[in-house]
């Protein structure tokens, strides 16, 4: 009778630590995805609206046309991270929508272009998941290790204030 009452301990136990594991774990995931959408938000600030907009005629100042180059910078980023596990499926599926989204108006499609050509000729980062993503949209990196595809699924997240 002590040896099972042990063993359902032990059981209790496992069990208990698992779940505070995967609760912490799935803090600090959500602490990384707030990190980037506050990173995203602070990019966005720094454009007038008729770059937001798209409107064409439009000339950029210096200042926006790095901001674009930075939200590429940050989208590549954002990526790596998915690669590695830290965004979960939900906040994946709405960043990679926004970033399809955003990089196919102006003046961001323009830009992309001739970051793809400076990349190309060894100017600027590869840039290997958002080429990726701008040429299939459903485009995942998802992890590779069974623990990190495991806990990358962050339960109750829902919409990720529209970021990225």
């Amino acid at each position: 009778m002590e040896q099972l009452s042990l063993i359902i301990t032990l059981v209790v136990a496992l069990i208990t630590s698992a779940i505070a594991i995967w609760q912490v774990r799935t803090q600090r995931v959500r602490q990384v995805e707030d990190v980037y959408v506050a990173r995203y938000w602070s990019l966005l600030d720094r454009l007038s609206p008729h770059t937001l907009r798209g409107l064409d005629g439009h000339v950029l100042r210096e200042e926006e046309e790095l901001a674009i180059r930075l939200y590429f910078r940050l989208s590549e980023d954002q990526a790596n991270l998915r690669a590695q596990g830290w965004v979960s499926d939900d906040t994946w599926r709405d960043w990679s929508g926004a970033i399809t989204s955003q990089m196919g108006r102006p003046p961001f499609d323009l830009l992309w272009t001739e970051t793809c050509e400076d990349s190309a000729a060894g100017r600027d980062y590869a840039f290997t998941h958002l080429r990726q993503l701008s040429r299939n949209a459903d485009y995942d990196p998802t992890p590779t290790s069974l623990m990190r595809r495991w806990s990358r699924r962050a339960p109750g997240r829902g919409q990720r204030d529209g970021a990225s």
